[in-house]
């Protein structure tokens, strides 16, 4: 047997097996099978996903890498740094560290809340399955967080006072397809489930404060791995500090044309006042996602997928409160029907006053900026391209550094193609993209024990001029993602970098370079570099 001919053995063994064994990861891919299903979250289902990593680990060194192709080697880099980085966690205990057996929960319920309305009566019948398997499903899970960090506790907390209003959202909907009277008794039951789970975990005995922290070692390993970087720790904050400046250079510049001593802050706040869609919030969602897609295929930035659709909707009344202002939710990998949904939160719709309901609306404000990121041609276009490549595993890879890299490198091409004339888009994105780069600073200093909790939220306070609460929500989630706030802008960067060698100096032009990116999957750039064809 060949080495390629085992290694597409294994790469099949290990997914085929996760699959299964994770129902609702591969309900959220488009495994129409695992639907309605929770799966085992006790101790035992930990281990033996632990020993299916390792035996995969395993095997793959005994594989002679010389006689692998470049796809394959694409496919052996992403599983390998996705099994050391499962198998550092499992080290770590971080399943005995990490409550979070009910956000997964709430996760599954919001996907079937949120899939195609011809689909109502399919997501109505995997609703009332997950609910029954709810108590089963935390009970288990709380055998396994038996000592809690604080800062994830917290944010279980968090998660769970929410939950009632996620019950009502599923009461709601099965009310409306074809309603049973055993509906309220799962809910109900479901909705105890979380509480009895919460109280378990807030009698535990919390992990030592800043449990959550990697360490330097690790975190350098990951900066290689995941990222793509060979740049040390401490080279990788001299970059931070020199874009800081630039970057905040940058945007004093462009705002010193609105007086001087005017922050940007002050400056888009001013421009959101002045701002008015019109009452239509959600058709001038579509006009300006149209209107932006059609710039970007105008400008022949960037190869548009055939048969994949982008829907505009509004959030269905009953799930207001779970969603921010817009989002988007990409089809699964294995989805036949590659439909995005692209969401706007219109809470316009329940004010009461004229002008409450101009205030809501011009929470909105940045539209353009918006649609590149999140739809064309950010995040919509590169998952339906992705979900399509021809080799089956690499739709399973996400790399935060290509998927959110290439959303910047979107919103940068919005304003270097004059796609967006607005004066105030150019600050608008300056001013964000200062914020990514201080969440490399962030993330390095928190995930080496170098801030504590409490220094990592004074940071974005004092730099990027956040509410303390705001701050607290950012460092929440960088405490559990080691490694991804610094990528979104080192991504950003990767492209910049690729795009000066293939375009500025070799004379691709900017679609071939950009699909050329897009053609190999959601891993880092680096890797595409070096085995990606370059013809």
């Amino acid at each position: 047997m060949s080495e390629r001919t085992r290694f597409e053995g294994l790469l099949d063994r290990y997914f085929e097996g996760y699959l299964k064994d994770n129902p609702m990861a591969a309900s959220a891919v488009g495994i129409r099978d695992a639907e309605g299903k929770l799966g085992r979250a006790n101790q035992r289902s930990v281990e033996r996903e632990h020993k299916r990593r390792l035996k995969t680990l395993a095997e793959l060194d005994t594989i002679n890498p010389r006689e692998l192709s470049n796809d394959q080697h694409l496919d052996r880099l992403a599983l390998q740094t996705q099994l050391l980085r499962e198998v550092e966690d499992h080290d770590r205990g971080v399943h005995r560290l990490n409550p979070e057996a009910p956000e997964a929960l709430m996760n599954s319920l919001l996907h079937e809340l949120m899939r195609d309305p011809g689909d109502s009566k399919r997501a109505a019948s995997n609703l009332r399955s997950l609910l029954k398997q709810v108590p089963r499903f935390l009970s288990e899970s709380a055998e396994v967080a038996d000592r809690p960090e604080s800062v994830w506790r917290k944010v279980m907390e968090e998660g769970c006072a929410g939950a009632p209003s996620l019950f009502d959202a599923v009461d709601t909907f099965l009310q409306r397809n074809e309603p049973k009277r055993s509906d309220a008794n799962l809910t109900r039951a479901a909705g105890k489930a979380i509480t009895a789970y919460r109280d378990k975990m807030k009698k535990r005995k919390l992990a030592p404060a800043s449990s959550f922290a990697v360490g330097k070692e690790i975190l350098q390993r990951r900066v290689r791995d995941e990222i793509g970087l060979d740049y040390s720790l401490g080279q990788l904050e001299a970059l931070a500090n020199a874009e800081a400046e630039r970057i905040g250079g940058l945007l004093k510049k462009a705002c010193s044309r609105y007086g001087r001593g005017k922050s940007a802050d002050a400056i888009i706040a001013k421009a959101r006042g002045d701002w008015d869609p019109g009452e239509d919030l959600l058709g001038h969602y579509r006009d300006e996602t149209k209107r932006v897609a059609n710039a970007f295929k105008s400008a022949k930035a960037v190869t548009f997928p055939k048969s994949e659709r982008l829907e505009v909707r509004l959030v269905p009344d009953f799930m207001r409160h779970l969603f921010p202002t817009a989002a988007y939710s990409s089809p699964g990998a294995f989805e036949k029907k590659q439909k995005g949904t692209f969401w706007v939160n219109d809470l316009s719709l329940v004010r009461d006053s004229a002008k409450e309901k101009l205030a809501e609306r011009q929470q909105h404000f940045g539209v353009s900026l918006t649609s590149a990121h999140e739809a064309y041609p950010g995040h919509h276009l590169q998952f339906v391209t992705a979900n399509r490549h021809p080799r089956r595993w690499r739709r399973m890879f996400a790399y935060a550094v290509f998927y959110e890299g290439w959303t910047l490198w979107c919103e940068q091409m919005l304003v270097d193609l004059k796609i967006d004339r607005s004066p105030w888009t150019k600050i608008q994105q300056l001013h964000d993209a200062l914020w990514r780069v201080h969440r490399i600073l962030v993330d390095l200093r928190l995930q080496t024990g170098r801030y504590a909790y409490h220094q990592a939220a004074a940071h974005l306070e004092k730099h990027l001029g956040f509410t303390r609460a705001r701050a607290e929500a950012e460092i929440n989630w960088y405490s559990m993602a080691p490694g991804i706030p610094m990528s979104y802008w080192l991504g950003r960067l990767e492209n910049a970098r690729l795009h000066r060698r293939l375009v500025n100096e070799q004379g691709w032009s900017l679609k071939k370079f950009n699909d050329w990116l897009l053609s190999y999957g959601t891993i880092p750039q680096g890797w595409i570099e070096r085995y990606g064809s370059f013809n």
